[in-house]
């Protein structure tokens, strides 16, 4: 599971990088704690579906643009 949380953490840290957020931005902006965002960006722990949804709307993408695809998970 901890590699599957640093894929998702990766996709998350890239779509905040093309949408020009900082964490501090993208909490504010998605109503998460920053604390929580930062442990959730070290892969320590796992997004859930509301998060994602939340972060998915800040940085104007679909959900599963925030997940691993099937190839990726080889």
């Amino acid at each position: 599971m901890e590699h599957l949380d640093q894929m998702v953490a990766g996709k998350v840290r890239l779509a905040m990088s093309d949408a020009g957020l900082c964490l501090e931005d993208l909490a504010a902006r998605s109503g998460l704690p920053a604390s929580d965002l930062r442990s959730l960006l070290a892969a320590h722990g796992s997004f859930t579906l509301d998060e994602l949804v939340r972060i998915a709307a800040v940085v104007r993408r679909r959900v599963v643009d925030l997940l691993p695809d099937q190839a990726e998970m080889r």
